[in-house]
């Protein structure tokens, strides 16, 4: 019987293009993602939330009275994206399952069938794979996201209940996208940290879960133990939700501010969490080569 040597060795064949390696692996994963009946099950809930808005609208229209919520850009702000805040952090936690129920098995499940090795033995390089994982991820929780909002978006323009520009709405729409990414990037970039640094996939889900309620809990605590603001910078919903709110034109009723400050801090916590995030995970694929 014939002894072949089975340890790391890197691709010395031909490359396709990065695109079409990264393209794979997202398709791949995407594929698997729908094809869970309780990740569709979560996704149905966000469109559901959406929907409850939407039947409200109809009914505002009817009477010919514009309810409060829908004056100038409340309607995504207040009423969805950041319904998590007032409403017992409703949406937050659909985004939060979807990406422990998705996420954690992305990089968990390959080290724990050793699937790294096959991978970057093949025309396949760590960016390939940090890449694909994480387009796959967040473009699976943008479904959840920016889809209901494009979806209430399309509904607010036809119906019309404000007097716009073109141009309004447009920024209405580009504020939808960039608020869906504020929620969605750091997210994947976590999670995906997560499942690097386990081989079962409920340790990761329940690492970022715990690390979800945690940020939450300790943030009530302190600014109720403290009588101060700024311990909000410490609550994951309430970074994003007030990024998220500042994406948005001011128009009508602006309501209050999540937290007392500008951009910058949050910004600064949320991207360097992110780099870092994507950093260990690079740094724990660098690993594999080493092990072998």
């Amino acid at each position: 019987m014939a002894v072949h040597d089975q340890s790391y060795a890197a691709w010395t064949g031909a490359y396709t293009s990065r695109w079409a390696r990264i393209r794979a692996i997202v398709g791949m994963e995407l594929v698997q993602a729908f094809s869970n009946l309780w990740l569709l099950l979560l996704l149905i809930l966000a469109f559901m939330i959406v929907s409850g808005w939407l039947i409200i609208l109809f009914f505002a229209a009817t009477q010919q009275v514009l309810p409060p919520f829908a004056i100038g850009n409340r309607l995504y702000r207040d009423g969805f994206y950041n319904l998590g805040v007032a409403n017992l952090f409703f949406f937050s936690m659909i985004l939060m399952l979807l990406a422990a129920t998705m996420g954690a098995s992305l990089i968990a499940r390959d080290r724990r069938h050793n699937a790294l090795v096959m991978y970057f033995s093949r025309a396949i390089t760590r960016l390939d794979y940090l890449a694909g994982k994480f387009l796959a991820l967040s473009a699976f929780l943008l479904t959840a996201t920016f889809g209901p909002g494009l979806l209430l978006w399309l509904v607010v323009t036809g119906m019309g209940p404000e007097r716009l520009t073109f141009g309004q709405r447009l920024g209405d729409l580009g504020a939808i996208a960039l608020h869906s990414l504020i929620l969605v990037l750091p997210v994947s970039a976590m999670v995906l940290a997560f499942s690097s640094f386990t081989r079962r996939t409920y340790v990761a889900a329940i690492l970022w879960v715990t690390f979800f309620f945690a940020s939450w809990i300790f943030s009530t605590v302190l600014q109720g133990t403290l009588k101060e603001d700024w311990p909000k910078l410490i609550s994951w919903m309430s970074l994003a939700a007030h990024l998220g709110d500042l994406c948005y034109p001011v128009r009508g009723l602006s309501g209050k501010r999540v937290l007392d400050c500008g951009w910058v801090e949050p910004f600064s916590i949320l991207g360097s969490v992110t780099v870092l995030s994507l950093l260990l995970v690079w740094r724990r694929l660098r690993s594999v080569e080493a092990l072998e």
